[in-house]
């Protein structure tokens, strides 16, 4: 990579940097019973950091391209997760622990005026997710998600850890639907996502602002028309006003001026052909 000069005046040194390395993955499944399943993992990810983000607007410390070692490293993530699987006639249902530590890892923490601070530091993720689905007749179908995740990243490395922040960690998030075949061919689905506050990042010092809660409801359409389908679709049916994630973030750091509402109600309409 060439020299250049950031939009910030600062001059960096371009240079060549290698990244290789060797990852592990082992799991094993126990039959339990004819309908249940126990399984366990070890897995290793590698990943490489946005290296756009981090070289237009260097972090402290930041030299140049080849010594920076630090800000431009890789992150190798070790991933643990346990569970069980049911697959009953009519209902399906999973349950999974996870847990995933990296000795370097990669945030970019929102600072006042809405600029990103790089953040490389251990870090460690773990949480529940759960799934059923039941087909309760031939034609009726009903189903829920359920997932529970939290983060925490020890900055300072004195063994201190505080939550990572909720651009990396989702509130609480929980999903249902149910499912008819009204007739033939005609499929009409009304699904809803719930997700939750969560205000620890902001109460640590790592978000500018708490979370709020909110919730949508979807409902999808679907009918056999000639060689294809047609789907018709309304998403936020009852036109809920609320704000996304990462607007509820960025409204933190740069004021209501960026904490845009998620779209109203919208109507959707496509055909699909398949061949």
């Amino acid at each position: 990579m060439d020299d250049y000069t950031t939009f910030r005046g600062q001059f960096v040194p371009g240079g060549e940097r290698d990244f290789s390395a060797t990852v592990f993955n082992i799991g094993a499944v126990y039959q339990a019973s004819e309908a249940i399943s126990l399984f366990a993992g070890f897995s290793q990810g590698f990943g490489l950091p946005d290296f756009a983000v981090i070289l237009r607007d260097p972090p402290n410390g930041f030299t140049n391209i080849e010594d920076s070692v630090r800000d431009l490293s890789p992150q190798k993530v070790n991933n643990y997760e346990i569970g069980i699987r049911a697959n009953w006639s009519t209902v399906q249902a999973s349950l999974a622990a996870f847990y995933n530590t990296s000795d370097l890892g990669l945030s970019f923490n929102t600072i006042e005026g809405g600029f990103l601070e790089l953040v490389r530091a251990p870090e460690r993720i773990y949480g529940l997710e759960a799934t059923i689905d039941w087909q309760a007749t031939d034609r009726l179908r009903l189903g829920s998600t359920l997932s529970l995740i939290e983060g925490e990243s020890d900055e300072d490395e004195d063994g201190d850890y505080f939550a990572l922040t909720s651009s990396r960690i989702a509130p609480v998030k929980l999903t249902a639907y149910v499912e008819n075949e009204t007739l033939p061919g005609w499929n009409n689905r009304l699904q809803a996502l719930f997700v939750g506050d969560r205000s620890r990042a902001f109460d640590e010092g790592v978000d500018l602002g708490p979370i709020d809660s909110y919730i949508t409801v979807d409902f999808i359409s679907s009918i056999k028309l000639g060689p294809g389908d047609l789907q018709i679709g309304v998403e936020n049916l009852f036109n809920n006003q609320y704000f996304p994630i990462q607007s509820q973030l960025s409204a933190g750091a740069g004021g209501d001026t960026f904490n845009y509402a998620a779209r109203g109600r919208t109507l959707r309409v496509g055909y699909s052909l398949t061949w």
